[in-house]
C-alpha cells in the first residue's frame, strides 16, 4: 500500500518520506526502525534556508550549502548524454549552451536560467529576468544562474536572489592561466584552475556570513570590482525600489556610507521617504539646523555638546534638524533611531553634486509639510548652498564656536513667541510613529513615562505597554499592547495553534500582515488570540512561502 508523505521526528531531525509496505494498523514508528529492510523510503529534498537577507538566502538542500558554485567535473552526473544534479535532470545545453536565446527552465528545486555569459552583458535585461522570476515563484525555489563567466559579479547577483552557479567558465579561465584576485585579473603561464576555486569559495563562505548577520549590502559594495555588478545593484535601487523596500530589512547592524550606491540603499530611501512625506514635527515653530558629526548620535559628540550646552534652558522652544548625506534630514528627536544612529561617513567637507541634489530636494519637501515661522541654519559655509531650499525667514549663522553665543542670543528673541515642549516625551512619539505608524498615538493618549532598570517605558493605567530599547532606538512591544495591534491588523503573524517558545519556524506560519520587514517587532495570534510577541527573521513572503528556518525570534 502507498501511503501519503508524512514527517516524523526521528534523532532529533524531522524526516520526509513515503513509506511503500504491506499495511497493518499496528504498525508504529518503532517497527519502522526495526524493519528498514522491508521499507523502502524514498527522500524527498528539502530547501532549508538559514538566513534570509531581502531575496538572498543562505542555507542547505541535500547537505550542499548555498550561495555555492557548482563543480560541473564532480558535480553532475552524466547519463544518456543529459547531467544530472542531486537527482534533477538538466539539459548539457542549459551549461554550455550554443544558441544565445534560451528559456528559464524550472526543475523541483531550482529555477535554472541558461546562458549567463550572454546575460551579464546586458545587466539590465539579466536583472529583470531575475525580478520576473521572484515575482512568480518567490521563495518556493531557488535560482540557478549557469554560465557565468565573471566571478566578481557573484556578490551582486546574490544580492539579486542567485543562489547558485557552476564552474564551467572559471575553470576555463584557470586553464588559460587567468587568475582571480580581489583586486581583479592576474594573467600567468601557469594554471590557474584550483587557485580560482579557492578565490570563489572564499568569497562564498565571505557572502553566506553577510547574510548571516545581515551585512551582504555591505558587502556588496565593497567588492564592486566588476562594473556589471555596480551596474546591476544601481539597476535594482532605481528600477525595483518599491519590490526592494518590500523585502530588505527594517535594520541592519551597521552602514558604511562610503560610495554613492548608498544613496539609493532601500533602507536609507525607506527612511528618506518617510521623514519627506511623512514625518510630522513637534509642536514647535522656531528651527534650527545643524551639521551632521562623525559620532552617532549626533548629540553625544563634542560639536552638537557645544551647541547642547549654549542653549541649554532653551531648547524646549526649538525644533532641532540635523543635515547629512546620505540621510538628507534628521530631526533630533529621529537622532537615535535606525538608520540615524547607525551609519559612518567620511565627513570632509565636500559633498558631491548627487548628494547636494538629495539634501536640498529632501529639504524642500520636509519644509512644505511642516511650517516654521523661524529657521535659523547654524552650519558651515559648505552647507550654506542648503539655504535656497527653505521657504521662510531664514538666518544664516557660520558653524563654530565663537558664534555660540549670537545662536543663543537669536533663539532667546524668538522664545517669548514660541511654545515649549516636553522634548523626552516628543522623541518618544515620533520614535513610535516612525517605528509603527501615527496610529499608535491616539491609543496610547494619557500615558506617562516610568524608568525602571535604566529603561524608559510607557505606562498608561499601570500596564507597561512599550519598552524603549536605547542601544537599538527602537521600542518593544509588549503582551499589554500588542492588542492594539490585533485591533488594527498590524505588524501580525498567524501562526497554527501552538504555544510558541524561543522560535517560530517558517512552517508554523500561516499568514503574515504585508506591512513586516526583517528585524520589526511582531505579535504572534491565533484565530484571534495573542500568542506572544517577537522580532521578525524574514520578511511576510518568506514567512509564508517557506518551509523551514526561523520566522519569528520570540521574546
Amino acid at each position: 500500500m502507498d501511503l501519503p508523505l508524512k514527517s516524523y521526528l526521528l534523532g532529533g531531525k524531522v524526516l520526509f518520506f513515503k513509506i511503500i509496505v504491506n499495511w497493518n494498523p499496528k504498525f508504529t514508528i518503532s517497527k519502522i526502525k526495526g524493519r528498514l529492510n522491508n521499507i523502502i523510503i524514498i527522500w524527498f529534498k528539502m530547501i532549508e534556508d538559514t538566513g534570509i537577507f531581502g531575496y538572498s538566502r543562505a542555507g542547505s538542500i541535500n547537505g550542499i550549502e548555498y550561495p555555492y558554485v557548482i563543480n560541473v567535473k564532480t558535480d553532475f552526473v552524466e547519463n544518456d548524454g543529459k547531467l544530472n544534479f542531486m537527482g534533477e535532470e538538466i539539459d548539457r545545453m542549459l551549461i554550455y549552451p550554443s544558441q544565445i536565446k534560451q528559456e528559464i527552465v524550472e526543475t523541483e528545486s531550482f529555477v535554472i536560467i541558461p546562458n549567463g555569459a550572454e546575460l551579464i552583458r546586458r545587466p539590465k535585461n539579466l536583472v529583470s529576468i531575475i525580478m520576473n522570476v521572484h515575482e512568480k515563484y518567490g521563495f518556493s525555489k531557488l535560482i540557478y544562474l549557469s554560465g557565468l563567466p565573471d566571478p566578481y559579479s557573484i556578490p551582486a547577483l546574490v544580492y539579486l536572489g542567485v543562489s547558485f552557479f557552476d564552474d564551467a567558465y572559471f575553470r576555463i579561465e584557470g586553464i588559460n592561466g587567468l587568475q582571480f584576485t580581489q583586486y581583479g585579473i592576474r594573467r600567468t603561464n601557469e594554471d590557474q584552475t584550483e587557485n580560482n576555486m579557492n578565490f570563489v569559495r572564499s568569497m562564498l563562505n565571505v557572502i553566506k556570513d553577510s547574510i548571516m548577520n545581515g551585512t551582504l549590502r555591505d558587502i556588496v559594495e565593497k567588492n564592486l570590482v566588476s562594473s556589471k555588478a555596480a551596474e546591476m545593484i544601481r539597476i535594482a535601487d532605481y528600477s525595483y525600489y518599491e519590490e526592494y523596500e518590500k523585502i530588505f530589512p527594517s535594520r541592519t547592524p551597521y552602514i558604511k556610507a562610503n560610495t554613492i550606491e548608498d544613496l539609493y540603499r532601500p533602507d536609507i530611501v525607506r527612511y528618506r521617504e518617510y521623514v519627506a512625506n511623512l514625518y510630522e514635527k513637534p509642536d514647535l515653530d522656531v528651527a534650527v539646523i545643524l551639521p551632521c558629526s562623525a559620532k552617532k548620535p549626533y548629540s553625544k559628540s563634542k560639536s552638537h555638546q557645544k551647541v547642547i550646552n549654549s542653549l541649554s534652558d532653551l531648547r524646549k522652544y526649538i525644533h532641532e534638524i540635523i543635515v547629512t548625506s546620505p540621510l538628507g534630514v534628521v530631526p533630533r528627536d529621529l537622532e537615535e533611531t535606525y538608520p540615524a544612529m547607525f551609519y559612518d561617513i567620511p565627513v570632509i567637507g565636500l559633498w558631491y553634486e548627487d548628494e547636494k541634489v538629495m539634501m536640498k530636494r529632501m529639504l524642500r519637501s520636509y519644509m512644505s509639510r511642516n511650517k516654521y515661522r523661524k529657521v535659523i541654519a547654524f552650519v558651515p559655509d559648505d552647507l550654506e548652498f542648503i539655504t535656497d531650499s527653505i521657504p521662510y525667514d531664514t538666518e544664516f549663522i557660520e558653524f563654530k564656536s565663537s558664534n555660540l553665543s549670537k545662536l543663543r542670543q537669536t533663539v532667546e528673541k524668538e522664545k517669548f513667541a514660541s511654545k515649549s515642549i516636553d522634548q523626552k516625551k516628543a522623541k518618544y512619539e515620533s520614535v513610535l510613529k516612525y517605528q509603527f505608524g501615527s496610529w499608535i498615538l491616539p491609543l496610547i493618549n494619557g500615558y506617562s513615562l516610568r524608568r525602571n532598570y535604566n529603561q524608559d517605558m510607557i505606562v498608561k493605567d499601570g500596564k507597561i505597554l512599550f519598552v524603549y530599547n536605547e542601544r537599538l532606538g527602537k521600542f518593544t512591544i509588549n503582551k499589554a499592547s500588542a492588542e492594539m495591534f490585533v485591533k488594527n491588523g498590524r505588524f501580525l503573524v498567524e501562526i497554527d495553534d501552538f504555544k510558541p517558545t524561543s522560535n517560530v519556524y517558517a512552517m508554523g506560519v500561516r499568514d503574515a500582515t504585508d506591512d513586516i520587514r526583517q528585524e520589526d517587532e511582531v505579535v504572534l495570534v491565533h484565530s484571534g488570540e495573542i500568542r506572544g510577541v517577537g522580532i521578525a527573521k524574514m520578511n511576510a513572503r518568506a514567512m509564508m512561502e517557506l518551509k523551514k528556518g526561523i520566522a519569528v525570534k520570540v521574546r
